[in-house]
């Protein structure tokens, strides 16, 4: 990336941030106690930082103007010490949901690999080397309604979970667009803080339906109780209604019919965020290092347009050189693919190209 572009990507999201960066940015509770950290553009992580208040951190926010900037759900006796000597009180308990982890049909048609030297490109699974000149081969993952409406839908399915199983108040649950492909989901309740990376990870797992053996367990007891109404609680609850339900017309086996009920009700959340209790997570109402999205609250899962809500940065005419970038769509508009040439495009739309290093501003 040369300077021209880096300067380019540094003025827009000052642009915002000085705009819009006080009423957009949301600042945790016990501000002080909280690690921070940063991406300049151009540069690497800068961790451990702690500020007084939330004024003093919308300070540092404004001055530096970064690629992104993180904030940790844990709460620290000494937050700008090594990890080792924090001190550590307790985190709120994350979710994250991508859509890049749901198995959606769409990803056939947007997802690719290409080479960083040829820009040669085909279809998944990434070859070890581009097949047309041996250069290196990445693969890109794309993002389309579809998968964008699966991402809305699992995280919709942790939040039944939250508060039908774990009775976690809906008031207690925030809902965050992640900036990118998907969501977050922060939980303010007490009962979790304390609780160790195994005892997460066990959350994670039950909400993804990973703990459940349902040929050994559940589609067993389901045998000795049907055709009678199931009762029950948790994933047997959910299991035993689906499948009284679909039961009657089913074609197929109990135990596919109890994979199909788990598969249709779980929540497919990144474990390794979860469990990690000394994770910063993207400040909510930051921008994302990678698209210029907005780490945006969600107000209702059902009305939420992340085609067009998150994008935030203006609209403004810029022209680029874009070296390759398949077709991509914001604000339902789509725009590529491209390949060494020079284009025009919205501000918004640029970013998201410059910012995965596809290409240079003219």
């Amino acid at each position: 990336m040369n300077d021209r572009t880096t300067g380019f990507l540094r003025q827009s999201y000052k642009e915002f941030y000085f705009k819009r960066g006080a009423e957009s940015i949301e600042f945790p509770e016990e501000t002080a106690s909280r690690e921070f950290g940063y991406i300049p553009f151009g540069g690497g992580m800068v961790r451990h930082l702690s500020f007084k208040s939330p004024g003093e951190a919308l300070a540092e926010v404004l001055r530096q103007s970064p690629s992104s900037v993180y904030c940790s759900n844990a709460r620290y006796e000494f937050p700008a010490r090594p990890i080792e000597e924090k001190g550590w009180l307790g985190a709120e308990l994350i979710f994250d949901i991508d859509a890049t982890d749901i198995p959606t049909p769409c990803k056939k048609g947007h997802d690719l690999w290409y080479c960083e030297k040829c820009y040669a490109s085909g279809k998944l699974p990434r070859p070890a080397k581009c097949t047309k000149c041996g250069g290196p081969a990445v693969e890109f993952h794309g993002v389309c309604e579809d998968c964008l409406q699966a991402a809305k839908e699992h995280a919709g399915n942790v939040v039944k979970f939250l508060t039908e199983d774990f009775g976690v108040d809906l008031s207690a649950i925030r809902i965050y667009f992640s900036g990118n492909r998907g969501y977050h989901l922060h939980v303010f309740d007490r009962r979790f803080d304390a609780l160790d990376q195994r005892a997460r990870g066990e959350i994670a797992e039950y909400v993804k339906g990973s703990t459940l053996p349902p040929s050994q367990t559940i589609a067993a007891t389901l045998r000795r109780r049907l055709p009678s109404s199931p009762q029950g609680a948790g994933w047997t609850k959910r299991v035993t209604g689906y499948v009284a339900e679909h039961n009657k017309n089913y074609g197929g086996t109990l135990q596919k019919l109890v994979s199909e009920a788990v598969a249709s009700q779980r929540a497919l959340v990144d474990t390794s965020v979860t469990t990690d209790i000394h994770r910063v997570f993207r400040l909510a109402g930051t921008l994302h290092g990678n698209t210029g999205m907005s780490k945006m609250r969600v107000r209702s899962l059902d009305e939420f347009d992340p085609q067009e809500e998150p994008i935030v940065i203006s609209s403004k005419p810029v022209t680029l050189h874009v070296s390759f970038h398949p077709r991509f769509r914001l604000k339902h508009k789509d725009f590529g693919p491209y390949k060494d040439e020079n284009v025009e495009l919205p501000t918004y739309a640029a970013v998201s190209i410059l910012t995965r290093d596809m290409g240079e501003v003219v």
